[in-house]
């Protein structure tokens, strides 16, 4: 790589990491303050709420999220815990779990993607 390069490299990626958390920030500043739910919350509803069926396993969810296992797993407990979220043993497979939101989760997520859309729009670039 050419040394003329690097600085405009350098620059790309401060520009992003800046817009990313900028936003994610903003994200979850007031998804927090309006919804009483933190960003990664939020992201993990918005992901059940995409899933085609009801119920999506626990290893779906992990392969469609950024986040580690553990961590979507704590996530998950959190808003089970609100009741936001169920889980329930999958009947051909003891080792799977399906997690499913809930009328709460769902009417949680309804009101907060306004949030998050708007946010989106005023932060990103473009």
């Amino acid at each position: 790589m050419s040394t003329e390069a690097e600085p405009r490299l350098v620059e790309q990626w401060r520009a992003i990491q800046s817009a990313y958390l900028k936003t994610s920030n903003a994200l979850d500043r007031e998804l927090s303050a309006r919804h009483g739910i933190g960003l990664n919350e939020f992201e993990t509803l918005d992901l059940l709420a995409e899933h085609t069926s009801e119920k999506c396993r626990m290893k779906d969810l992990t392969a469609d999220s950024p986040m580690t296992q553990s961590a979507l797993s704590k996530i998950v407990d959190r808003l089970e815990k609100g009741g936001y979220v169920r889980r329930a043993a999958c009947v051909d497979d003891r080792r799977s779990l399906f997690v499913e939101l809930t009328d709460a989760g769902a009417k949680l997520h309804e009101t907060a993607a306004v949030t998050h859309r708007e946010l989106l729009a005023a932060n990103l670039p473009g």
